[in-house]
């Protein structure tokens, strides 16, 4: 009974023990040690951050593309501008920087990267530039070969960006079956699978880039030319079982993001980038040319399949649809190329100025205005008060300067430190100048 006794005694001392010593390594605040005491261990499977970001990712490579465990390919980071690539910034997206807060970020695949074109050719430059409001700030996270699984991990991390806007740019020409992929090879991805007695075998084979027997050149009355390539087109577009599981993914993914955008306060707009066939269609019917059955199969699958995709996301709340397929169709109807006369289907700076173009009238209506007037700041332990004017940000020295300048006494509204970022700060107000410090210069009563 006594050796029993001390059996569990011992056991008790050496169980709370046990106890006592976790707390103390994980959670040691809770025993009175400070947490900024605590040791981290580094993995040696990972890198230390600063040789993450900037390690040599593949020497003496020049804009290639890097294996990734969750979104398959990305990026090489820091690539300087060549030709109609790059310039990567530190993530390996197409910008110059990386922001602190961005009004806008664009997420999709090659066509929203701009392949074809310089950086500031491609939409999401465009959409910036035809904005009808002044220094909207956007930032393209895209990158060839992605898909809707990307895109929706990209989301995410978007949104530490503090955008006022998202738009998710889905491609109708290989996203169905790079979304395919995705989800039926890729471990990580399974749980978004939405027919499970599929696997990642029974997607149909494509033959990239399509042979010269799959070609078809056409020559328009204007003077424009192209070449179509509507079997590797209709891989993506076909009545397959792969092909479904695809665009029902995407539209799947639409509404995860459609529901993380609500939950953040953020507002949300999708639209789906055509394939170059689609765009002409019109053209070529319209100059009676002999259509070949590829082609034809080609313009009616994929129509219905980018409407199904369109209604499914113009039936989710607080979510934004934009058809960029009708101005395509209709900017293509004169002797402007908006592809080049190859084989490769993404538009040139014509083609991406119509994307942009249209995509920026939906925004405008959407981003709030730049604030002007008298602000109060408050963070954590600051309390300023700031004034902006078309000269850009001025905080004041004083409540005395604030008043000869001419503002009234009275509640003052607050301003998120988001919406300040972008606004270039000007100085410090120690003067009285109330036609440029005043309720006049920002026409404020």
């Amino acid at each position: 009974m006594k050796k029993d006794f001390l059996l569990l005694g011992g056991s008790v001392v050496l169980t709370v023990a046990m106890v006592l010593g976790m707390i103390h390594w994980l959670a040691p605040d809770l025993l009175g040690r400070p947490t900024d005491m605590q040791l981290v261990q580094l993995d040696e499977k990972v890198p230390a951050f600063y040789d993450g970001v900037f390690r040599d990712t593949q020497p003496g490579s020049v804009y290639s593309q890097l294996k990734d465990p969750l979104t398959r390919i990305r990026n090489q980071p820091l690539q300087a501008r060549m030709s109609r690539l790059g310039p990567h910034d530190i993530m390996g997206f197409r910008n110059l920087e990386v922001p602190v807060v961005a009004d806008i970020v664009t997420i999709g695949d090659s066509m929203t990267y701009g392949n074809n074109v310089f950086m500031e050719q491609n939409w999401p430059h465009q959409l910036a530039a035809h904005s009808q409001l002044d220094n909207i700030s956007v930032y393209n996270m895209s990158t060839g070969g992605w898909a809707a699984v990307q895109y929706l991990d990209m989301f995410s991390k978007a949104l530490k960006f503090k955008p006022h806007i998202v738009v998710v740019a889905f491609y109708s020409g290989n996203d169905p079956l790079e979304t395919f992929a995705m989800v039926y090879g890729n471990d990580n991805w399974g749980w978004l699978k939405p027919d499970r007695s599929l696997s990642a075998a029974d997607a149909p084979r494509v033959t990239y880039p399509a042979p010269e027997s799959e070609q078809w050149s056409v020559d328009f009355q204007d003077g424009v030319a192209a070449i179509f390539t509507p079997e590797l087109r209709l891989a993506s577009n076909q009545d397959h079982p792969a092909v479904h599981a695809g665009y029902a993914v995407m539209s799947s993914v639409a509404e995860r993001i459609s529901n993380k955008a609500r939950e953040s306060g953020v507002k949300v707009l999708f639209t789906v980038i055509p394939t170059k066939e689609l765009v002409y269609a019109k053209k070529v019917q319209q100059e009676g040319l002999e259509i070949p059955p590829a082609y034809a199969a080609l313009v009616k699958q994929e129509a219905g399949n980018i409407e199904r995709v369109a209604a499914d996301i113009r039936a989710l709340p607080d979510t934004y649809y934009v058809d960029v397929v009708a101005p395509l169709q209709t900017a293509c109807l004169g002797p402007t190329m908006l592809y080049a006369d190859t084989i490769n289907g993404h538009p040139v700076m014509a083609g991406y100025t119509v994307i942009g173009e249209t995509l920026s009238k939906t925004i405008d209506a959407l981003l709030p205005r730049r604030p002007r007037g008298l602000y109060a700041q408050i963070s954590e332990n600051e309390f300023s008060m700031l004034l902006i004017n078309d000269e850009g940000l001025w905080y004041f020295n004083s409540q005395d300067i604030i008043e000869q300048n001419g503002w009234p006494a009275g509640t003052v509204a607050t301003i998120d430190e988001r919406d300040i970022v972008n606004i270039p700060f000007q100085g410090i107000i120690t003067s009285v100048d109330p036609a440029r410090f005043g309720p006049a210069c920002c026409n404020a009563n």
